[in-house]
């Protein structure tokens, strides 16, 4: 994990920086690059994952977190800027290179399993229930907005005639 110091929310960075897990198996080395950031500019994920071949990685993938400790802080028009956009994605390269090859010297023998399990009887949220949460929802709003058009001049009146006699 490296956090840099020159990179903050302003330039679209968490708190929690650059975090980097890598795997071998056999002789396919894979990392896996996290950033503190919510969303990323086009094409810098490629950056990223071509810089890392020359480091022998021949696969992984680049994530963010989707943190919204970066969002608000700056006057643009999404109120943050993604990972990529305001700092310089040549030293940001840099730092996850770094970040890359300190994993590559941890790594250490492991085993990996994986097992199926039904669980009977377990209620899930599927499509169906979306969608009629959607539609309810949907409705719940125009409902609102026909009882806002129907008391609002009321309440005008009753304001208006109200302030008339203070």
């Amino acid at each position: 994990k490296i956090v840099p110091r020159e990179f903050g929310v302003k330039e679209g960075m968490g708190p929690g920086g650059i975090t980097a897990i890598v795997t071998k198996t056999g002789n396919q080395k894979a990392a896996y690059v996290t950033i503190d950031g919510n969303n990323m500019v086009s094409g810098l994920r490629e950056e990223i994952l071509s810089s890392l071949r020359e480091l022998g990685v021949t696969a992984g993938e680049v994530l963010t977190t989707d943190t919204h400790a970066v969002n608000g802080i700056v006057i643009t028009e999404r109120g943050y800027h993604p990972v990529g956009e305001a700092l310089d994605r040549s030293r940001l390269i840099g730092y996850i290179r770094q970040a890359v090859i300190e994993a590559l010297s941890h790594l250490e023998t492991s085993m990996a399993s994986w097992r199926i399990e039904t669980v009977p009887d377990v209620k899930v949220l599927g499509e169906k229930q979306i969608e009629a949460l959607s539609v309810l929802a949907e409705r719940t709003a125009q409902q609102a907005r026909k009882l806002t058009l129907s008391v609002l001049p009321t309440t005008t009146v009753l304001l208006v005639t109200i302030l008339m006699f203070l």
